[in-house]
């Protein structure tokens, strides 16, 4: 965990209504209810525990949204209210064509007008501000530097994962990088079978078989950026060095890679815009946590 992020849980001390505080702004325990409330209606109750995780990962998403409006407010260009009147004119439309209205959609969406035009206004600034940063040259250098999600390239590999919280003390994530050294040096001088390490000391539903999952692409959701940069980067049969994402710590085999189809850029620039728009905006994201003061006090 960055030493420039404040991580706070504090009930006891918390304010009234407040779930947390991003460099001085608050993000208020009704406004993570009110998402919650906008959630498809689940067949089984939740138990308090999931309540607690659900709740918690809600936040997490308003703290980023409010964390790209304090950037956008310092670096974003300018959105004129005419410029959100456009979209919401193009709303309007839409609504009547389904026999609708601007206030039904409202109710639909659980938002009220001025949580809507401010969501809008908030996406049309980014998408200005990443518009001016993708150049062509820009976007040819993040599409060769991407080929190998572009031609849908996949990677087939098993893990041997111990986890560790991502605040967990530096002295436990070493502790794990420790252990799966040695275990390294064991399957490597052949004292152990990868597959038997995986049951004995994964700590995933996956080491029933051995560690092995199914194919990765390059930006696979299911897995952490640093995990698949190492997958992409070993040769079939490379064990990595130990691996560290948000979730623990990992050793890799590849046991397959398939170089899918060349993809032309021309044929797929809106695509390749779309991705970097995505991907400057994580980053963005990222580097706001590690320089931002976050003190969550929701449960």
């Amino acid at each position: 965990m960055p030493t420039l992020l404040v991580w706070i849980v504090a009930v006891a001390a918390a304010p009234e209504n407040v779930a947390a505080n991003v460099n001085g702004e608050v993000i208020r325990i009704d406004e993570v209810d009110a998402v919650l409330r906008r959630r498809p209606p689940v067949s089984t109750p939740l138990t308090a525990e999931q309540v607690r995780r659900l709740r918690r990962a809600v936040l997490d998403g308003l703290v980023d949204d409010l964390l790209l409006k304090q950037f956008l407010r310092l670096n974003g260009p300018k959105v004129e209210p005419a410029d959100v009147d456009r979209l919401m004119g193009g709303l309007a439309a839409a609504q009547r064509k389904r026999g609708k209205s601007l206030a039904d959609y409202f109710r639909e969406v659980g938002r009220t007008e001025a949580e809507v035009r401010e969501a809008w206004a908030t996406m049309l600034q980014f998408q200005r501000y990443a518009d001016a940063k993708a150049t062509d040259a820009e976007l040819k250098q993040y599409f060769e530097a991407n080929r190998d999600f572009f031609d849908r390239a996949t990677v087939t590999v098993s893990h041997i994962v111990l986890r560790v919280p991502a605040d967990a003390p530096a002295g436990e994530r070493q502790a794990a990088r420790q252990t799966l050294l040695a275990l390294r040096n064991d399957i490597v001088a052949g004292r152990v079978g990868f597959a038997d390490a995986a049951l004995r000391h994964s700590v995933c539903p996956s080491a029933r078989s051995g560690g092995k999952l199914s194919p990765l692409t390059r930006k696979d959701p299911s897995q952490d950026e640093p995990f698949l940069r190492a997958a992409f980067a070993l040769k079939v049969g490379d064990l990595s060095e130990p691996v560290d994402t948000d979730v623990g710590v990992h050793l890799i085999r590849v046991s397959a890679k398939s170089p899918g189809t060349p993809a032309s850029f021309d044929r797929i620039a809106d695509l390749v815009k779309e991705c970097f728009a995505e991907d400057l905006r994580q980053q963005i994201l990222a580097d706001l946590r590690k320089a931002g003061t976050i003190q969550v006090m929701l449960p």
